[in-house]
């Protein structure tokens, strides 16, 4: 599906659904490792997508099966790509450092987990977590915190796959924009983070074991960050989400053949084969069973005759979208099914695109940080025995806390385009 991606997009002549269904395929092969809770929901979505979709195409809307089949899959590539990064994580070495603790490390674990996967997604998380669970297992305010800051990611950073989503469903919105009303929010939470470490919301904070963040860890992110911006600049026509997907693996092949010379680069490859693709059968069931629910409701939109969800979008609407986001997100919805549906209801509203990713990006961080079967939660849960249910509910009040600001820079984001 990856090698595919890639190959279409410098390559007319690859069949534009021939990743799609490679997507389906990897899908089929790893669906018994999907946990039951999710397996159940994707069914769902798939069902109730196909029965919109069938009701559509009978009422008129136009038979569009690449979209039902390929809705989601540049954002599944975007995100086997980023899984390469994991090739590059450097393996524990006898006399490692003792993890630091108190305030310092609780801090260096915040910002080193929100600025690897500004770049890097979720194998942030799973890097610092095997780093702290080699000394003993994860506990509940180290997961809390992964939590919090990695889900805040996602109002700005075009890695992740809620602003991937955003970028790709909002043609000529600007990514650029979007991070400059998005970064304030990430900032306010890593804030409220911070103050609530130092009242001592946050347990004990003087025995925090936290991650030991050096300087040389941040060279691969700050590396990929700056080959995409290049990228950008040389090659217009190409979307943000093409371009990761492609300079990504660039970027890893280079550090590997300068690691381990050529000699290094098949075990490496077989290592990504066997083990580390392999763990993407719940977001390859996630994002593939989201799609297939918002082509239904595109295709049933279509059939109804033009229903409309507002008349237009502005500041309040876009704040009533993100608390939707998070009301969803309480019910176990993901927020690439509200993405979907909510581009259907609004596909023939005139609007600002750039408003409209902001609002996506803004409702994914605050809906996924409180969702139990939301990414990060279900791998802190899978991967390391956290409670993601009780994870979740600690997370309420945080979101809702930032919510406030949020609505704050949606109508300060209006006010500035008047």
């Amino acid at each position: 599906m990856l090698a595919l991606t890639i190959a279409g997009a410098v390559w007319p002549a690859v069949p534009p659904m021939a990743p799609a269904v490679l997507a389906w395929v990897a899908l089929a092969v790893l669906w018994a490792g999907v946990g039951r809770r999710q397996q159940v929901q994707v069914l769902a979505f798939i069902a109730a997508g196909l029965g919109a979709f069938l009701w559509g195409v009978s009422h008129g809307a136009p038979l569009r099966v690449d979209s039902l089949l390929g809705q989601n899959q540049p954002i599944l590539s975007m995100l086997a790509s980023i899984t390469l990064l994991r090739l590059l994580n450097r393996p524990p070495r006898v006399g490692d450092a003792e993890l630091p603790r108190g305030l310092g490390a609780y801090l260096q674990s915040m910002l080193g987990v929100h600025a690897f996967g500004s770049v890097i997604n979720i194998s942030a998380v799973i890097i610092m977590s095997d780093r702290l669970a080699r000394v003993r297992p994860l506990g509940f305010d180290q997961a809390q915190l992964f939590s919090r800051a990695f889900s805040t990611v996602a109002f700005y950073s075009p890695f992740i796959g809620g602003v991937a989503l955003a970028l790709s469903y909002t043609p000529g919105s600007s990514p650029v924009v979007m991070m400059l009303f998005g970064a304030p929010l990430a900032a306010a939470a890593c804030l409220w983070l911070y103050w609530h470490a130092r009242s001592g919301r946050a347990g004990d904070i003087e025995s925090f074991r936290g991650y030991p963040l050096q300087p040389a860890d941040l060279k691969i992110p700050l590396t990929l960050g700056a080959g995409v911006l290049v990228a950008a600049a040389a090659l217009p026509g190409y979307s943000v989400l093409a371009l990761i997907t492609m300079v990504t693996p660039a970027l890893v092949l280079a550090v590997l053949l300068k690691r381990r010379g050529p000699g290094g680069l098949r075990p490496a490859l077989a290592e990504y084969v066997e083990t580390r693709a392999p763990q993407m059968g719940g977001e390859l069931a996630l994002f593939l069973g989201a799609g297939v629910l918002a082509a239904g409701v595109v295709a049933a939109a279509a059939g109804a005759g033009g229903w409309l969800l507002f008349a237009r979008l502005d500041a309040f609407h876009a704040s009533l979208l993100v608390l939707a986001f998070v009301v969803t997100s309480l019910a176990c919805i993901h927020p690439a099914v509200l993405v979907g549906v909510t581009v259907a209801l609004l596909e023939t509203v005139e609007l600002d695109p750039t408003l409209l990713a902001t609002t996506f990006a803004m409702g994914w961080g605050l809906g996924c940080v409180v969702n139990p079967l939301s990414g990060v939660n279900v791998v802190l849960a899978t991967r390391y025995g956290a409670n993601n249910w009780r994870i979740a509910r600690s997370n309420v009040a945080f979101s809702a806390a930032l919510y406030v600001v949020a609505v704050g820079l949606l109508y300060l984001y209006e006010h500035t385009r008047l």
